[in-house]
């Protein structure tokens, strides 16, 4: 018969049994694991009977990376949607602003929105690679038909190579907003710009078309419309996935927040510091799914 190893002979042992084993091995080799597994409610205070399978911790682990890539994608979009709330709530000030302040919030917009069209297209041709062609078509169809896409995402080339944001402030006093006029004398002599943009003939003698903020929310809007569309795909794709972690985890009836303490004889005897792993339970997938009704991503009957 196969002898039992030593880690798990000691995961059955009892309290005073574990003292007493330390004890008798405090020359164990310290590049030996001791492991002691204790589970903890969401406090960490009240010690929990439970066992663990291999089952469950499988489980666990593949909706923490299912959660997780989602998440990435939602810090993704997150950064572009601030830095657009920064520039498109900027309110005059009186003795005016420096005109740098409009000159960064305007490069820190078209940069993060160019991060997060790059790294979104990456993210979707690995986490959804069937739906790939799809949303990138969807995607090269706003830049060929949107004007304002073109005008926003080359912008930001322009800047990269110009050192230079191409903008004055204007204050819109009828709505007390803070406006951008594009520096248009700079742009119509770049020609890499105008050629890239493909701007209508004579698309700037028209005033409305010369400020920048009508085509930053159009813009804002599309992108917007790109996450919703990769994000929908992504969790619809995993659905029978997500039943099946919901349905699991609900038989099993674990805590909300389930904490394994695991520590080593070199932490008991020489650091004195435990270290906790965060188990992902049934109500931590109820919690997400709320989350993502909310961002209105999905509708539970996807799911049922």
């Amino acid at each position: 018969m196969r002898k039992e190893k030593f880690e798990d002979q000691f995961k059955k042992l009892t309290t005073s049994e574990i003292d007493k084993l330390i004890s008798k091995y405090s020359n164990y080799p310290m590049d030996k694991f001791i492991r002691l597994n204790t589970f903890y409610d969401q406090n960490k205070d009240k010690p929990l009977k439970v066992s663990i399978t291999d089952q469950d911790r499988k489980n666990m682990d593949d909706f923490t990376k299912f959660r997780h890539k989602g998440y990435a994608a939602y810090s993704i979009f997150d950064i572009e949607n601030q830095a657009f709330h920064l520039l498109i709530k900027q309110k005059p000030e009186f003795p005016p602003r420096a005109p740098d302040t409009g000159n960064k919030l305007t490069l820190d917009y078209v940069s993060d929105a160019k991060v997060f069209l790059d790294a979104t297209k990456n993210w979707v041709k690995k986490n959804i690679p069937n739906y790939f062609d799809e949303w990138n078509n969807i995607r090269k169809d706003l830049y060929s038909t949107s004007v304002s896409y073109r005008i926003c995402y080359n912008l930001r080339n322009y800047v990269q190579h110009k050192m230079y944001v191409p903008i004055s402030s204007v204050v819109v006093f009828s709505s007390d907003k803070l406006d951008y006029k594009l520096d248009i004398s700079n742009l119509v002599d770049d020609h890499q710009f105008l050629n890239k943009v493909a701007l209508p003939k004579d698309y700037f003698k028209d005033s409305n078309n010369v400020y920048l903020k009508k085509h930053i929310v159009i813009y804002h809007n599309q992108i917007y419309h790109l996450y919703l569309l990769a994000m929908r795909k992504y969790f619809i794709a995993k659905g029978k996935n997500i039943k099946y972690w919901h349905d699991y985890f609900a038989k099993r009836k674990f805590p909300s927040r389930l904490y394994e303490l695991i520590t080593t004889k070199n932490m008991l005897l020489n650091k004195g510091v435990a270290e906790f792993s965060l188990l992902d339970t049934h109500d931590t997938i109820e919690e997400f799914m709320d989350q993502l009704i909310k961002w209105k991503f999905v509708d539970f009957k996807d799911f049922v």
